[in-house]
Formats: structure tokens, C-alpha cells, sequence
């Protein structure tokens, strides 16, 4: 018998298996894409509930990045497009922080009203609806491994470097343009790229241009 339907940790093989209607984490950093996988902490009340009922759920949960830099004070303002996330089997160190992998992306039709404190939207996939097949497929992303390459070896020269070969491109992408000053609006046009595929020469782009070495703010984002 097969009780694979009895877990929500299990990923989603099927479009029409992504709901409409999804609970909302706004994270401002590091970027949730497809194909990655971030931690979320779950330290107010509302998150912890939000987590709870993922997790008694389906999983998923929408992530979101705000428009600003979160003051706590009032609800943040987010952007229009986002990544669907799946709550993930393990966890981080701290009991309040969860692993989240990306699946797909999407874009906001409406806001609903909220449930358990926190925040819902309706969403709709179909403009990034060859999201998946991309990240089965497979995104090379070469420049950007050598770039991450570049940047880890001088810090730690006996790290094992297979690893980076192992991840996703959009992993890559992820941990580069965490290590870079840009502002929210710099994040959101990766996030919003038509294509997964032109994910690789925007960042270059935002790094420095075309021929131009990148400059790094940040230390390299571990490698799980």
C-alpha cells in the first residue's frame, strides 16, 4: 500500500498539485528560488502557527520578500511575485527554524484575510509553469560555479569542492547574490526573471557587468 499521500514533506511532481490559496512567510534574505533550499525561523506566535499548520497540511507555504527592510512595527509591504516553498524533512540547529526547499513561482492575485495571524494569498503559476521542468532538467549556471569557486577557495581551500558541482544552479545563484550589498529591489528582478535560464547573466549583470570582477559584501553563505 502506498501512504505517500500521508506525508506533507514529500515533494510535488505535478502542476496541478500546487494550491492557490497559501499561508505567507516574508523573508527578506537569502532568496527563495526553485531548486533551493532556505531556512525560515518561526519566532513570533503567528509563524509558529503558520509552520504548525503546514505541516499538518500539505507543506507548502508561500515565500514572499518585503519591499523594505521589515521595521516589526507594521505589516511589510511585499512584492507581487514570490516561490512556493515545502517544509522541509530535517531542520537546522535551533527548534525554531525549519528548512524550506523552493518549488515554483509565482505571482499574487489577491491578498486574503488572515488565518491564525498570519498572512494568505491567492496566487497563480502559470507564468513560470516550466519552473520545475527546469530544475529536473538541470541549470548549469558554469560562470556563477566558477565565481563561487573563486570566492570560497581563498577562505577555505580545502573545502570539497564536488559539493558546488552537486547543487543546482539556482543554489549557486542563491548563495552569490547573498553574498552581494543588493538592495530588495536588485533580489526581486532575479526572482522575477521570465526564465529560470536568465537567472545566470542578471546577476552577473548586477555584480559588475559584462567582463567586470565582482565584489563580495558578505561572507560565503554556508553550504549545507
Amino acid at each position: 500500500m502506498d501512504d505517500s499521500s500521508d506525508s506533507p514533506l514529500l515533494p510535488a511532481l505535478r502542476p496541478e498539485d500546487y494550491p492557490v490559496v497559501i499561508p505567507v512567510y516574508p523573508l527578506l534574505a537569502p532568496l527563495l528560488l526553485p531548486g533551493t533550499v532556505v531556512p525560515i525561523v518561526a519566532d513570533e506566535p503567528r509563524y509558529q502557527s503558520l509552520v504548525e499548520d503546514a505541516i499538518h497540511g500539505d507543506g507548502f507555504i508561500g515565500i514572499i520578500q518585503p519591499q523594505k527592510e521589515m521595521s516589526g512595527e507594521t505589516e511589510p509591504v511585499l512584492f507581487a511575485v514570490g516561490c512556493l516553498g515545502r517544509i522541509e524533512e530535517g531542520r537546522p540547529e535551533n527548534d525554531d527554524e525549519y528548512l524550506v526547499g523552493g518549488q515554483i513561482r509565482f505571482r499574487v492575485i489577491e491578498e486574503l484575510p488572515p488565518v491564525h495571524g498570519y498572512r494568505r494569498v491567492r496566487v497563480d503559476y502559470s507564468e513560470f509553469s516550466e519552473d520545475p521542468q527546469l530544475i529536473e532538467e538541470g541549470l548549469e549556471f558554469s560562470t556563477l560555479r566558477d565565481l563561487a569557486r573563486r570566492q570560497v577557495e581563498p577562505i577555505n581551500p580545502d573545502f570539497d569542492f564536488s559539493i558546488l558541482e552537486g547543487m543546482a544552479g539556482t543554489e549557486v545563484a542563491t548563495a552569490l547574490a547573498h553574498n552581494c550589498a543588493f538592495s530588495p529591489a536588485e533580489r526581486q528582478a532575479l526572482m522575477e526573471a521570465p526564465s529560470l535560464r536568465e537567472i545566470e547573466g542578471l546577476l552577473l549583470l548586477l555584480m559588475g557587468g559584462p567582463g567586470q570582477a565582482p565584489t563580495f559584501d558578505l561572507p560565503p553563505l554556508p553550504v549545507c
